[in-house]
């Protein structure tokens, strides 16, 4: 293993991305293909294959030495069985026994994972995880996703769809999330609600600095509301403080179920930096328990929008080290 290399794929609704890791996490390069999803499962499939490929080539590296290829994929999806269930962005893959095909075209084993576990792997192999055994990754983008590892592993659950982050339920009874829920932490803490809850607000009529966007027809966006917060405007405030606050009560949940020495935020809404970090770790304080001081370290990811594919050569990297393909 020591000498070995592993390719990773980040497979997106827009591109792939792809890239070589040697058995120490160092990224030896990477490259971007366009998905093509309107021309279909083939095409898709076809390019998948070819950015493994053309990674390895432009790597420069023995193939003889790639051990294996780790595919990070929208789910659901089964690893056990390699296979993409239903990804919502990426119908024409529906029930594609993705880690066969990738096998056999390729010749080099391959394994299949939740594209947002992968990026958590990623953190905990080479970023902001890294020297720890236990993490939690939360991603704050339009929704929120995320991945556990628990002694090294990752969590994935009985029926697979185990770490599910944004759905952990934080305010029962509370704002309906898109999956169907009431109050799931994504309702709150996620890029689209935040600004969605502020254009309620406004529409309300309370007042806001950014009230002429909501009534000029502008969609308002997290950034809009992380400036306005800064800027001292008592509406973004307060709805950043909720979204800050949840998440905070989402922390601490998974504090008191796998205990984890670190926990990682990523996405979108982390441009935000301390102003986002300081709050979730004051409310996660406040929220804990007293009995003990095991809260986890909060901290910022490292590996921004290579997570994906750096996670997927990680994902890879622990299959050869396990037998788990």
């Amino acid at each position: 293993m020591a000498d070995s290399f592993y390719v990773g794929v980040d497979l997106g609704g827009t591109n792939i991305k792809a890239g070589v890791l040697d058995a120490d996490a160092k990224v030896l390069c990477s490259l971007s293909v366009p998905t093509e999803v309107p021309k279909g499962r083939d095409a898709v499939v076809a390019n998948i294959v070819v950015s493994a490929q053309q990674a390895i080539a432009q790597a420069g590296v023995n193939r003889a030495k790639v051990a294996g290829i780790g595919i990070g994929s929208p789910g659901p999806l089964s690893h056990r069985k390699g296979l993409v269930i239903n990804p919502g962005n990426l119908p024409c893959l529906k029930d594609v026994p993705l880690r066969q095909i990738v096998t056999e075209r390729t010749g080099i084993q391959s394994t299949l994972e939740n594209d947002a576990n992968a990026a958590a792997f990623g953190e905990y192999w080479a970023g902001a995880g890294k020297g720890v055994s236990d993490l939690v990754m939360f991603t704050l983008g339009t929704g929120v996703g995320g991945g556990v590892i628990v002694a090294g592993r990752l969590l994935r659950g009985f029926f697979e769809n185990g770490a599910e982050l944004g759905h952990i339920v934080v305010q029962p009874g509370g704002r309906k999330c898109s999956c169907g829920q009431l109050g799931c932490v994504e309702a709150y803490s996620s890029a689209y609600f935040l600004a969605r809850v502020a254009e309620e607000m406004i529409r309300a009529g309370e007042a806001s600095s950014l009230k002429a966007r909501v009534a000029a027809g502008e969609m308002l966006m997290a950034e809009h509301i992380v400036e306005a917060a800064k800027a001292g405007d008592a509406l973004a405030m307060k709805v950043w403080d909720q979204a800050c606050y949840y998440l905070g009560v989402a922390i601490v949940n998974m504090q008191h179920v796998t205990n984890p020495e670190r926990v990682v935020l990523a996405g979108g809404l982390i441009a935000a930096g301390d102003y986002l970090l300081d709050r979730v770790r004051k409310y996660a304080k406040q929220i804990s328990w007293t009995l003990l001081d095991d809260l986890p370290e909060i901290r910022i990811a490292a590996l921004g929008n290579d997570a994906g594919f750096i996670g997927a050569a990680g994902c890879a990297w622990e299959a050869d080290r396990t037998g788990d393909w």
